[in-house]
């Protein structure tokens, strides 16, 4: 009977694998509840809207034009403005979304659909914040009032020309200091991309 030779793979640890700090979010994946996430909806992006779309940004929600597809591809969805804001997107059940050489994070554009979760839903969702505003953020009651930058497409506590308030309703629910991950979009190339070990707020739509 001929021998078998046998010569094990060399198998090493992971970089990081013992890590003793595992907290933290990531932009626009809610936080499991078995009741919120029945409210979980589904809308095609509108045709105004010129950038790609992801997890975890304000949107304003129109019904869809009747002469087109009667609401049959759900909600019409546009991004939030300065006057208009109804929810946010979610990477939730997302299986349609893309992802292109160069982008790791999965997007939508104009005509495809995307996952969001209305104001009212109770819906707990990570949001980038304001660079710089993490003291803003900590020790502070969970009434708050917050904003939407929409142009910097981030949760803020101050208004300015460019925010929106969110509803009374909407309330801090927890942060995370250095260890979430949110997302980067660069105008000029279209690239969107994840950045690693970011704070994150996580708010109750």
């Amino acid at each position: 009977m001929a021998n078998i030779s046998f010569n094990p793979a060399l198998m090493t640890g992971a970089q990081n694998t013992f890590l003793v700090d595992t907290q933290g979010y990531i932009q626009g994946i809610t936080l499991q509840d078995p009741t919120s996430r029945l409210w979980l909806e589904s809308g095609k992006v509108a045709s105004t809207v010129s950038q790609p779309v992801w997890g975890g940004m304000g949107v304003a929600i129109d019904t869809a034009d009747a002469a087109v597809d009667d609401n049959r591809n759900g909600s019409s969805i546009a991004l939030a403005s300065t006057t208009q804001i109804n929810g946010f997107t979610v990477f939730d059940q997302a299986i349609n979304m893309i992802q292109t050489p160069g982008n790791n994070v999965p997007t939508s554009v104009a005509g495809m659909s995307v996952a969001f979760y209305r104001f009212g839903t109770k819906a707990r969702v990570p949001l980038p914040i304001a660079a710089g505003t993490l003291s803003d953020f900590e020790s502070v009651n969970s009434a708050t009032p917050l904003y939407w930058d929409t142009e910097n497409l981030c949760l803020t506590t101050t208004s300015s020309t460019t925010t929106v308030a969110l509803p009374a309703s909407v309330s801090l629910f927890s942060i995370n200091a250095a260890n979430s991950k949110t997302v980067s979009y660069n105008a000029t190339s279209g690239a969107v991309s994840w950045l690693i070990g970011q704070p994150c707020a996580v708010i109750v739509l």
